[in-house]
């Protein structure tokens, strides 16, 4: 096979090829919108993920596994967030071991500025999918095709 054939059986076949094609092609539709606030998609559901926890903030590890990320990854893209003031990496009192992430105040005032940029987006992702149901269908295949993947590959 030579690297033609390779690539056409590449691209004909692999899950993963398309998932990440339509991963980006949904972001950008997210970073479109978010783009007047100076925050990506990926910035944005970080930060979410870290809200998630509540005031006594979000530990790494259980950060990693919400965003199905490794740690490197999630460090390097903490400290974009960091950086930009939006979250805090502190230790957790009753485990110095366990890092703790938190939204800043500034990140939770942008948050909120985000909300009605996201839903925008939602909103025309969602409609061009199909609609409310098929968005919920997909959601649902989305975190189906998730759990079935970690478990086989035990992630």
């Amino acid at each position: 096979m030579n690297a033609f054939e390779v690539a056409h059986a590449i691209r004909a076949d692999c899950l993963c090829f398309r998932a990440r094609r339509v991963a980006r092609v949904i972001t950008r539709a997210y970073d479109e919108a978010l783009r007047p606030l100076g925050l990506q998609a990926t910035q944005l559901t970080l930060m979410s993920g870290i809200a998630a926890a509540g005031d006594g903030g979000q530990p790494m590890g259980r950060l990693a596994d919400i965003l199905a990320i490794d740690a490197a990854t999630l460090s390097r893209n903490l400290k974009l967030i960091e950086k930009a003031g939006f979250a805090e990496i502190g230790r957790d009192p009753r485990d110095k071991r366990v890092r703790i992430v938190r939204l800043t105040g500034e990140g939770e005032l942008m948050l909120h500025q985000a909300l009605p940029r996201w839903q925008q987006a939602q909103r025309e992702v969602v409609r061009s999918l199909g609609g409310d149901s098929a968005g919920a269908a997909l959601c649902g295949q989305f975190d189906d095709a998730t759990r079935a993947v970690q478990a086989a590959f035990d992630f």
